[in-house]
C-alpha cells in the first residue's frame, strides 16, 4: 500500500506491505533527505514476507509534502513523526531500522519512546558526524594522490591537520567530495556499481522538482545543528536488543564509533558484510535480508 498519511500537521509519503503481520518493522532512511525509495525497491517486498514492513519518506522529503521556507523544523519532528505514524497505523511496538542519518533518528527515538520501540537495527550509521567526516576526507587524500589534484590536496590536509568541528568538516566533506567529481560516488559502494545504483534511483523516481523539496529538509537540518553533536557519549541510554550492520569498505561507520557500540551497549549483536560499503541492503541483500529477518526472530 502506498499513501499520503496525515502526520501532525502534514501528510508523510508512506509504504507499507504485510499489514496483517502483527511483527512490525520501520524503515528510517538516511540523507538527510534520501527518501526510502532504494529500500523500498527491493528489501521491503523480500522482508514483508515475513514481517509488517513500514517505510516511508520523511517530512519535506520527495514524495511527502514539503516544508515551507518559514516553518520550524528538526530532527524531534521526525522522531514525533515516528510515534505519531505508530499510533495512526495502530501498532503497538516496532522494530525500527535506521541506514546512516536514519540510525541517528532510529537511536533517539528508541531512547525516547522506549515502550514503543521492541529493538532497533542500525544500518552503517553514523553516530559521530565529526568522525565520520574526518574519515571521508582521510579516504579522499589518497584519490587526490593518484590524480595529482594538487587543491585536493591541499584541502585534505587543511582539515585533517587542523581542529575542527563536526558542522565544519561536514561543510568540508561536501566541498571536497565536489572536487572528487565522479570518484566520490565510488566511497560510498563496492558490492555494487555507483552508476547502476543512480540509474535504479533514476527510474523509480526521475530527478526534477519532487527531489528538489528536500533541500529545505537537509538546511533546516543543519541550520539546526542536533545531528553534529556526538551520540557516542549515550549510546548506553540505549535499552532495546540492537543490531550494527557494518560494511568493511563503509566511509560512515568508523571503527572508533563501532568500538564505542561494543562497549556501551549492553544487549547487541554486531554483523559484518564485507563485501560491502555503506549499503549492504543493495550490495549483499541476501545476507542483508537473513540478517534482519533472523535478529527480529529471536526472543
Amino acid at each position: 500500500m502506498k499513501s499520503l498519511l496525515p502526520i501532525r500537521g502534514t501528510r508523510l509519503y508512506v509504504e507499507e506491505y504485510n499489514d496483517t503481520c502483527e511483527e512490525a518493522l520501520l524503515y528510517l532512511h538516511g540523507g538527510p533527505g534520501a527518501s526510502c525509495v532504494d529500500f523500498c525497491y527491493h528489501q521491503a517486498k523480500e522482508l514483508s514476507a515475513t514481517v509488517r514492513v513500514i517505510a516511508f519518506d520523511q517530512r519535506g522529503v520527495l514524495r511527502s509534502d514539503p516544508i515551507s521556507e518559514g516553518e520550524t523544523f528538526g530532527i524531534q519532528d521526525i522522531i514525533e513523526d515516528c510515534e505519531a505514524l505508530r499510533i495512526h497505523l495502530g501498532i503497538r511496538q516496532w522494530t525500527v531500522l535506521g541506514h546512516s542519518f536514519g540510525g541517528y533518528v532510529a537511536f533517539n527515538y528508541a531512547v525516547q519512546y522506549p515502550s514503543s520501540v521492541k529493538k532497533v537495527i542500525f544500518e552503517t550509521p553514523s553516530f559521530d558526524i565529526k568522525s565520520s567526516m574526518n574519515n571521508f576526507i582521510q579516504r579522499a587524500m589518497p584519490i587526490f594522490q593518484s590524480l595529482n589534484h594538487q587543491e585536493g590536496i591541499q584541502n585534505c590536509n587543511q582539515y585533517l591537520e587542523g581542529d575542527f568541528s563536526a558542522s565544519e568538516l561536514w561543510n568540508a566533506w561536501g566541498e571536497i567530495g565536489q572536487q572528487l567529481g565522479e570518484h566520490r560516488e565510488h566511497l560510498y559502494f563496492k558490492g555494487m556499481n555507483p552508476e547502476e545504483y543512480n540509474e535504479l534511483v533514476d527510474r523509480l523516481v526521475p530527478p526534477g522538482e519532487l527531489w528538489e523539496r528536500g533541500q529545505i529538509h537537509i538546511n533546516k537540518l543543519q541550520e539546526e545543528g542536533e545531528f553534529f553533536k556526538s551520540l557516542l557519549p549515550k549510546l548506553h541510554k540505549l535499552t532495546q536488543p540492537s543490531l550494527l550492520i557494518t560494511g568493511v569498505f563503509d566511509p560512515v561507520c568508523t571503527v572508533e564509533q563501532q568500538e564505542t557500540y561494543r562497549q556501551q551497549i549492553p544487549n547487541h549483536s554486531i554483523i559484518t558484510f564485507d563485501k560491502s560499503a555503506h549499503f549492504p541492503r543493495l550490495e549483499e541483500p541476501e545476507k542483508y535480508k537473513q540478517a534482519i529477518i533472523s535478529f527480529i526472530k529471536q526472543n
